[in-house]
């Protein structure tokens, strides 16, 4: 079988640890992963994690990850290892500060002597990260001058859905990728804590389970909030859900959104508060949800993975079609006939995508009618 020029090339490198060819799936010791904060990102990223893996089965996975996000993906069986940075200290701390650690981060990779790298980044500074450690094959995003640290780039396409984007990055090594969903991997504790959260609460079978995310989009870089739906039309829309039938709604979120949430149970008492929920507390909870209502947040995003059917609010700075779930995971179902309950439907897939100036009427006539 002929040899295709990434194979030749990765096979004729002089004096690299290089020793595999892409067909191979055995030989690769230890691959190099980095993708830093945006849990929504690693999220998108799974795929990849998966596809990865079962292209090379045996080999060993080392994910750079900071620790403000590693529980998105601490429970990834694809994933070997996790490599903590502390995230904040290297996106907000003094420039001083965040040089020692960027180094440190090189002096403790460079011990590990990795053969292949993926930097799940598009900034320049974290396909540097990869050519320092010395991985003698890089692959990354890169446009022009931009891949000037990586051994293979691909292109991106602002067409195209962030997983896709990912994925490309083993086409670029010539291995077979074919997207089909985002997944979110819990750990036998975080099963268990559904069971515990409906009996805390009294939730029982008879309830439709909602779960609501009121919060905006958080920026990396600063803790400025984004892309909030109007509170009044939250409690609108909960009002609506409940007069429906027996409803129990979720607001979930994290610190910085109870405020906000607080102000829904005022008006809305029926509603609980689960804003202190982990990551993988609050995936766990989805799993017996029967719709998901919030803006584009990472929220969504585990909603979407764990496959529960929703109603995003997308934030305008953030509305760009490669972040389209209901394309990615081709969750809609075929429409409906029109009913006066939208409670029997809520088991079904009823998968759309608004502006964040959309109406409680619109929101609710896609329920009824979907």
């Amino acid at each position: 079988m002929a040899l295709t020029e990434v194979q030749q090339f990765m096979l004729g490198k002089v004096g690299s640890r290089v020793k595999y060819s892409v067909a191979n799936k055995t030989n690769i010791p230890k691959i190099l992963l980095i993708r830093l904060r945006a849990v929504d990102n690693l999220l998108t990223a799974s795929p990849f994690f998966d596809q990865l893996r079962n292209h090379f089965p045996h080999s060993e996975i080392i994910l750079v990850v900071g620790r403000s996000s590693c529980p998105a993906v601490e429970n990834n069986p694809h994933i070997n290892r996790l490599i903590l940075v502390d995230d904040c200290f290297l996106y907000q701390g003094g420039w001083l500060g965040r040089a020692v650690e960027y180094f440190r981060l090189v002096c403790k990779l460079r011990k590990e002597e990795f053969d292949l790298s993926f930097v799940l980044h598009r900034a320049w500074p974290f396909r540097l990260l990869s050519c320092l450690v010395g991985v003698p094959v890089r692959v990354g995003f890169g446009q022009g001058r931009k891949d000037f640290f990586l051994t293979h780039s691909a292109f991106t396409h602002q067409t195209q859905n962030e997983s896709e984007s990912y994925l490309d990055l083993l086409r670029k090594m010539d291995i077979s990728a074919a997207f089909k969903k985002t997944d979110y991997y819990l750990s036998d504790e975080e099963k268990d804590f559904q069971g515990l959260f409906l009996e805390r609460h009294a939730i029982t079978g008879k309830d439709k389970v909602i779960a609501v995310a009121p919060g905006g989009v958080s920026n990396a870089r600063s803790k400025m909030t984004t892309g909030h739906w109007p509170v009044e039309n939250y409690i609108e829309l909960i009002n609506r859900l409940q007069s429906e039938g027996p409803s129990r709604v979720i607001l979930v979120g994290g610190p910085d959104d109870r405020k906000t949430t607080s102000f829904i149970i005022q008006s809305c008492q029926n509603c609980l508060d689960a804003t202190d929920l982990s990551f993988g507390e609050m995936a766990s909870v989805f799993r017996g949800c029967s719709l998901f209502i919030g803006n584009d947040n990472v929220r969504n995003h585990i909603a979407v993975a764990i496959g529960v059917p929703y109603i995003r609010m997308l934030c305008p700075t953030d509305s760009r079609p490669w972040f389209s779930f209901t394309i990615v995971n081709e969750a809609t179902a075929a429409s409906l006939k029109p009913s006066a309950s939208i409670m029997g439907k809520f088991s079904k897939y009823s998968n759309a995508e608004f502006p964040t100036t959309v109406s409680v009427d619109q929101i609710w006539q896609h329920l009824t009618t979907s």
